[in-house]
């Protein structure tokens, strides 16, 4: 017994070290976040106030925090359902080993390997009034009349993030279902063939629901991407104009490094913690209540 109990012991020495790690850089921050959203405190000066309640409901009676939670739920939506829909049609066709198929498959992928400060330059270039890319090129094809202040005008801004979003993230969401497109055997399409269905119906009945943890996957990926969006609304609007495009990260900085108002900042995190946290548990649990369904359907 001793010697298993000293084993034991062992074993939970190898993980301290990770143990450590999480509580100092994952389990305290969250923490003292919390706390010092029940203070006002500039995040620079070393006296704190304690004030309860209050940096929640002077977030909650504002507006802006409202536009934040109506730019999330947007930007989250259309990005999500637009880079799964062409994700899964991109995959589909590359996996069935077309000529040039691997080639085109990097080239789908690039944008996500390129930061989105980069990205963030490049599109803010084409979007531009006056001598902007796409304004250039709607002149040239004689519809000048079609040429907007695209990252100015409060109704279009938030689209064009969605634009550059979609662009930069479609090929991860396209490498995910190839990848679990890999996984179905041939033998079921096979089957399916001499059952007589053709592809889109194989496509449908097949494919689709068999790629559910995917769907899970580019979702909850999404979702929490959505949520931590920062780099890419920075460099184009930093926000504006008049909060059209304003994120949680964005107001994030700017309470904090602009207004000097770490009790607020500190509780828009919280608030972003806990919508992160609830997403995660609503999918999680649906996954899992899918997997439970398949081995009593067994």
């Amino acid at each position: 017994m001793k010697a298993q109990s000293r084993r034991e012991w062992t074993n939970y020495l190898f993980i301290l070290p990770i143990f450590i790690l999480f509580a100092v850089f994952i389990v305290y921050p969250i923490v003292y976040n919390i706390l010092i959203s029940f203070y006002e405190w500039s995040g620079v000066g070393a006296e704190k106030l304690f004030v309860g309640l209050q940096n929640y409901k002077t977030v909650f009676s504002g507006k802006v925090i409202y536009k934040i939670l109506r730019n999330f739920v947007v930007f989250a939506l259309v990005t999500i359902t637009t880079q799964a829909v062409l994700g899964m049609i991109f995959a589909s066709f590359f996996i069935n080993r077309l000529r040039g198929s691997s080639v085109f498959r990097i080239l789908f992928y690039l944008p996500a390997v390129v930061t989105s400060t980069i990205v963030g330059q490049v599109f803010s270039k084409f979007f531009e009034a006056n001598r902007g890319y796409l304004n250039t090129l709607l002149r040239s094809l004689g519809m000048g009349g079609l040429c907007r202040t695209w990252l100015a005008d409060p109704s279009l801004a938030l689209g064009c993030l969605c634009f550059v979003n979609i662009w930069q993230w479609t090929g991860y969401s396209m490498l995910l279902y190839y990848a679990g497109m890999l996984n179905i055997g041939n033998d079921i399409y096979e089957a399916a063939e001499i059952d007589g269905a053709n592809k889109l119906q194989q496509f449908l009945r097949i494919t689709f629901p068999l790629l559910r943890g995917t769907h899970f996957t580019v979702f909850i990926l999404g979702m929490l991407g959505s949520l931590k969006c920062y780099d890419i609304v920075y460099v184009l609007t930093d926000g504006g104009p008049n909060f059209a495009t304003e994120m949680f990260s964005t107001y994030i900085q700017r309470l904090s490094f602009n207004l000097f108002k770490q009790g607020e900042a500190s509780t828009v995190v919280v608030i972003m913690f806990v919508i992160a946290m609830v997403i995660t548990a609503a999918q999680l649990m649906l996954y899992y209540r899918g997997n439970k369904d398949k081995e009593l359907a067994r």
